[in-house]
């Protein structure tokens, strides 16, 4: 659900804030454009002394492990659950549809050490070189999302037939559950009207039809009283 959806990018952010401090994030962008939204964030590695040091963050297997464990814990209460630690299962059919996937593709984008540093946007004339000013470049966040416009340009293509079969699993993963779930609600009804005639059957529905009306008018009568109450309240000196 959008809902869910929601609550997942929202701890996402909180994680990436808890791990780099908020003031550490330079962008943050949600992606629907396609068949599976994402979330992709640029952050500045910025150590307590100061230091850039993205070593330091993400610098070894034991860090990434740690981070993906701690991640899992922060969604959990979502839904998601984190693959098993250090597996080293091998996943045959999934390699297979990937390797068809990839098949005559090549990445159209290579990420170079002068990819991520400004670009001059204006030059600055002789005169103005005089009186002290520079050119005008890039900022942090002009750079993140030049950078992840071309990512996401040159891997579309991969990302997106990647994306289907994973969300053609996820759907039929649903219906199966959804279909299990009916069955047993299904078998929950039948187990109550069991051994009851025809005439019983219509009764027990139209006493429950009744009380849930009730119910309803109760809760509105409910809802009511609270907002008058709310509104008589003034202040006595």
């Amino acid at each position: 659900t959008q809902e869910r959806e929601k609550a997942i990018f929202h701890e996402s952010l909180q994680w990436l804030a808890d791990k780099y401090g908020a003031d550490r994030i330079v962008t943050a962008s949600i992606h629907r454009d396609e068949s599976t939204p994402h979330l992709s964030a640029f952050v500045v590695p910025l150590t307590q002394d100061k230091r850039l040091s993205a070593k330091e963050f993400i610098g070894s297997r034991d860090k990434m492990r740690a981070d993906q464990t701690s991640y899992a814990a922060c969604v959990a209460n979502l839904g998601l659950e984190r693959g098993i630690e250090g597996s080293m299962a091998n996943h045959q059919r999934i390699q297979q549809h990937y390797a068809a996937v990839q098949q005559g593709m090549e990445s159209s984008v290579t990420l170079l050490p002068s990819s991520v540093e400004p670009r001059v946007l204006e030059k600055a004339t002789l005169l103005e070189r005089v009186r002290g000013r520079g050119d005008l470049v890039e900022d942090a966040e002009m750079i993140a999302k030049r950078v992840t416009k071309d990512l996401n340009k040159g891997f579309a293509g991969t990302v997106a037939k990647a994306s289907e079969s994973v969300e053609s699993e996820r759907k039929a993963r649903e219906a199966r559950n959804t279909a299990k779930g009916l069955r047993k609600r299904l078998e929950t009804f039948e187990g109550s009207f069991r051994g009851l005639t025809k005439d019983q059957i219509a009764s027990v529905l139209k006493m429950a039809s009744e009380l849930q009306q009730e119910n309803a008018m109760a809760k509105e009568q409910s809802k009511r009283k609270s907002k008058t109450v709310t509104k008589g309240k003034g202040l006595t000196l």
